[in-house]
């Protein structure tokens, strides 16, 4: 099967909230790129693909020292528990996407040298660098 995807995707296991008109679904952030998210929610939710929310990923256990990034996102697909969103209307360097892609890099301690290799390949590439 050929991929599709345009970035990698980072693994995690960061706390995340999902806001919609006052809702908060709260979960797991499963995996993240430039582009969007994989979402492990704790219970099932109905958000039909196209549905607008607030994706909050909590990336320190207290908010008091690094509140949480938020990211518009819209809905793309839903399955169960999982739920994948895309980024819209933000400005990815202002957004702190790229340096939480890059911690998130960091954080894995088996991460071989060559993903390491191709993760700065695709930053260097998004970010128009040399």
């Amino acid at each position: 099967m050929t991929e599709l995807r345009q970035f990698y995707r980072a693994p995690s296991t960061k706390k995340i909230e999902l806001v919609h008109h006052g809702e908060s679904l709260s979960g797991i952030l499963e995996n993240i790129s430039f582009n969007g998210a994989l979402l492990h929610l704790r219970r099932t939710t109905a958000l039909p693909g196209g549905t607008g929310c607030l994706l909050r990923i909590h990336l320190d256990a207290d908010p008091d020292l690094r509140p949480p990034l938020q990211i518009w996102s819209e809905v793309v697909h839903v399955n169960d528990k999982l739920l994948g969103v895309k980024f819209v209307d933000h400005d990815v360097d202002g957004s702190g996407c790229i340096a939480l892609l890059m911690e998130l890099m960091r954080e894995e301690p088996d991460q071989d040298q060559d993903d390491v290799d191709r993760i700065r390949g695709y930053l260097a590439d998004y970010c128009n660098t040399p």
